[in-house]
């Protein structure tokens, strides 16, 4: 992928097309700017058929804070959005929006508070609390769930596997069966969960894992 495409695809524009439309109406309403809280949690522990986990493990909070810092509305951005049109031809997305969109629609006027990677979760406790305008606190929704709920997801796996391992050496080896990226996002996912390695050799310099004894290993996917 060039990078002007990857700017459009894992930058701001990361999120529902609804996200922007709603943000639309609070703007036309004069609510974009109301101070507001949203509070993000799950309801219930993966359920594996038979059984539950008892807990999750919190995961891809430093991603997320990575993306926010980053990601801002410029000219090739609204271009894109000036671009969407409803069924009957009209565009979506207004001018006086767009023109906002550009000078306050980024993340500089949000604040988190969050629990930390890698610790034990429960449902219904929030893993992180969003405070700040309606309007900006709306665009977040979308990338906040896609980097966070999966990789606790896979870092609650790999906890459990490490607990049933007894001690053995747990090797995450998913890079060729996941969904493309998502093969990075679940080896630093199954790294906090508790994996000793990965064969993936990118994430293992960017997580600082250096050593592995390969015998007594247990392969295992993350996908």
């Amino acid at each position: 992928m060039k990078e002007k495409d990857r700017r459009i695809t894992e930058g701001i524009l990361l999120a529902d097309q609804y996200q922007f439309t709603m943000a639309q109406l609070y703007f036309r309403l004069g609510m974009h700017e109301k101070r507001v809280q949203f509070d993000h949690f799950y309801r219930s522990n993966p359920d594996y058929g038979s059984h539950q986990s008892g807990y999750s493990i919190n995961a891809g909070l430093e991603w997320l804070i990575d993306w926010m810092q980053e990601s801002r509305f410029g000219d090739q951005e609204i271009d894109v959005l000036r671009q969407h049109k409803s069924r009957t031809g009209e565009r979506i997305f207004d001018d006086d929006f767009l023109n906002w969109l550009r000078r306050s629609g980024g993340f500089e006027s949000i604040s988190m508070k969050a629990i930390p990677e890698g610790r034990v979760v429960h449902p219904n406790v929030p893993l992180t609390v969003v405070m700040g305008p309606l309007a900006n606190a709306q665009i977040l929704e979308t990338s906040l769930l896609n980097h966070l709920n999966f990789q606790t997801l896979i870092a609650t796996k790999a906890a459990r596997m490490r607990e049933a391992s007894r001690g053995q050496l747990i090797m995450e080896f998913g890079l060729r069966r996941a969904q493309e990226k998502g093969g990075i996002a679940g080896a630093r996912a199954a790294l906090i969960g508790g994996a000793d390695y990965s064969s993936n050799v990118g994430i293992l310099q960017l997580m600082h894992v250096f050593r592995f004894s390969p015998c007594c290993a247990i392969n295992y996917s993350c996908a």
